[in-house]
């Protein structure tokens, strides 16, 4: 018998096809529930299974019968990142050290997420405490990549890029406070919209505001969809948005103004970058030439600044210190060193840090404002590592972290500037694994990217592409 729905559909599918009764909220439940019992063990992408997934949906179908206007996800499965509160859940950031005590209160944004009509499934792999661009932790252990068993899906998100990739959900939520949006994107052959900072409601802004959270996606439709649900202003906010952010969804529908796009290749810093990594990115920079954008290469001087080395020095360590830890629980080695770093900072350190932050963060901006509207670069420097190569550097900096360095080299210091950001996954390395490019808008520019996107999306044909033996 044919099954009731296409894994790989995208959620705005799945959503419709509830709305107009093709299928129930039940079916589509008992469906991805199947999917999840069947593949995650080859995985291990879903932590925590919610047991009350199946009676929200039996409940919806009553809903259905009532004739009442429905969200537009209604019924929809989503999982939700392991360090992002949901009410009823446990939340211990893929950590030991991390109690399991029920949340009395969720996020914000998954809040919204939920008001939208989406139905939680579970819980998806983080790195320990989201401090690695990779998805392997004592507690939980290695997430595998649907389209490679050897390759990383990439972090800390990649338990929710690796579980759309199989197709044991339709879309899930992650959060980037160094590329942890983007890079399990590009890992997995999704689409990663990294939000403009202060744009979607945090109860606290994490890091200063530099870590936010968002979706993963098979589509950039999805993407913007998603962030018309989520996006609505917050009049309880400590700053509030002056204005209320675009339709998403509508801007899909017009074709991209010819645009002055920076061309980006060389990594800050000096890293090196992989070959496939810089043919990919010319290749779609040749494209949007085609199309009738101004093509325009720049220094990586564009993405260094001071506001980097405070960023990484005492603001994202200390933003790890908003819960208390049993520091008795086996924890990794650079995890436990991460949590030491803020040990002997002063107030007046961090205090003054954070100043520096927001006033060299203005000059980081400047060329959006100034020069051209979107940078083109790489997602990272480097292929997808495989699996464990990023652990080892994070617990042995001694050795000098290449490939650490080289992972994040495009996609952090995009955090310390607030700016959105968008990873495409429009190329297929020689290993037969995802490969995505990158476009950073400037401040609340996410309808720009999402329509540049929208058209490479029709391009190339990822949404099409399908990991082999799922």
């Amino acid at each position: 018998m044919a099954e009731p729905l296409d894994p790989f559909a995208a959620a705005t599918e799945v959503a419709r096809r509830i709305r107009e009764r093709e299928v129930t909220p039940l079916e589509v439940a008992r469906f991805y529930r199947d999917r999840v019992d069947r593949l995650n063990d080859r995985l291990n992408a879903i932590v925590w299974l919610d047991d009350a997934f199946l009676d929200r949906a039996e409940r919806a179908i009553r809903e259905l019968a009532d004739g009442r206007d429905l969200p537009p996800f209604f019924g929809v499965p989503i999982a939700v990142k392991d360090v992002q509160n949901v009410a009823g859940q446990p939340n211990t950031k893929s950590s030991l050290a991390v109690t399991d005590t029920p949340q009395e209160h969720g996020d914000l944004f998954v809040e919204r997420l939920l008001a939208a009509g989406f139905t939680p499934i579970g819980r998806s792999a983080s790195s320990e405490l989201a401090a690695t661009p990779t998805t392997e932790s004592i507690k939980h252990g290695v997430t595998r990549n649907p389209w490679h068993p050897e390759v990383s899906p990439a972090g800390s998100s990649g338990g929710s890029a690796a579980a759309i990739a199989a197709g044991m959900v339709p879309a899930a939520t992650a959060t980037d406070g160094a590329g942890s949006i983007r890079l399990p994107a590009s890992a997995c052959g999704l689409v990663g919209l990294k939000p403009t900072r202060g744009l979607l409601p945090q109860q606290v802004p994490n890091w200063e505001g530099s870590s936010v959270d968002g979706v993963l996606t098979r589509t950039v439709a999805d993407t913007a969809a998603i962030l018309d649900v989520v996006a609505a202003p917050d009049p309880y906010a400590w700053t509030v948005t002056a204005t209320p952010p675009p339709a998403y969804s509508r801007a899909l529908d017009d074709d991209p103004a010819r645009q002055r796009i920076a061309l980006l290749l060389r990594a800050p810093g000096g890293v090196e970058v992989d070959a496939e990594c810089v043919a990919a990115t010319r290749e779609v920079a040749d494209r949007l030439a085609r199309d009738g954008h101004e093509i325009v290469e720049v220094a990586p001087t564009i993405a260094e600044s001071p506001a980097i080395d405070l960023y990484r020095r005492f603001v994202g360590p200390a933003g790890s210190h908003l819960l208390d830890y049993d520091l008795s629980q086996p924890m990794q080695p650079g995890v436990r060193a991460r949590l030491r770093l803020v040990e002997d900072m002063s107030v007046r350190d961090y205090v003054r840090a954070v100043a520096g932050l927001k006033r060299l963060t203005r000059d980081l901006v400047r060329p959006w404002v100034e020069d051209f509207a979107v940078l083109l670069t790489p997602t990272s420097a480097v292929r997808t590592p495989l699996h464990g190569v990023v652990t080892h550097e994070h617990n042995h900096p001694d050795q000098g972290q290449p490939t650490l360095k080289a992972v994040g080299a495009f996609a952090s210091w995009v955090n310390v500037a607030g700016l959105p950001a968008i990873s495409l996954p429009t190329h297929t390395d020689s290993r037969g694994a995802p490969l995505g490019v990158q476009l950073v808008g400037g401040p609340f520019a996410e309808a720009s990217l999402l329509r540049l996107g929208r058209r490479l999306e029709r391009q190339y044909g990822w949404p099409d592409r399908r990991p082999a033996g799922f």
